[in-house]
């Protein structure tokens, strides 16, 4: 088992595999696209309470929670393709993932410099 993510534990292949791919902060992603990664991750949790991964993936709560918010064709293809590496995300795994992208975008390595 891997320490990346910022979290100390909740890491599965599923992260690993994200972590692979993104880096061990995900410093490979955008601050816009953790913003909606973090977004998306929200609606997925939601709607667990009502299907099971397989009937609601990651990618269907990417289209739920962001075609209100944002036009559909800015969204980072990034994103997409985050959300087909999650495809299957547990409950435990998704809070792991919103741990470390709050953390990031609040104090790390996505956060925004105010002057």
């Amino acid at each position: 088992m891997r320490t990346d993510l910022v979290t100390y534990y909740g890491q599965t292949p599923t992260i690993d595999q994200l972590v692979d791919n993104y880096g061990a902060h995900l410093e490979k992603l955008s601050r816009e696209t953790k913003l909606l990664l973090r977004v998306t991750l929200s609606t997925y949790i939601v709607m667990q309470q009502e299907y099971t991964p397989t009937e609601y993936p990651v990618s269907t709560a990417l289209e739920d929670g962001l075609c209100e918010l944002v036009i559909p064709d800015s969204i980072p293809q990034d994103l997409y393709d985050v959300c087909s590496v999650l495809n299957g995300l547990t409950i435990d795994e998704t809070e792991t993932i919103l741990e470390a992208l709050q953390h990031q975008i609040r104090w790390g390595n996505a956060r925004q410099v105010v002057s």
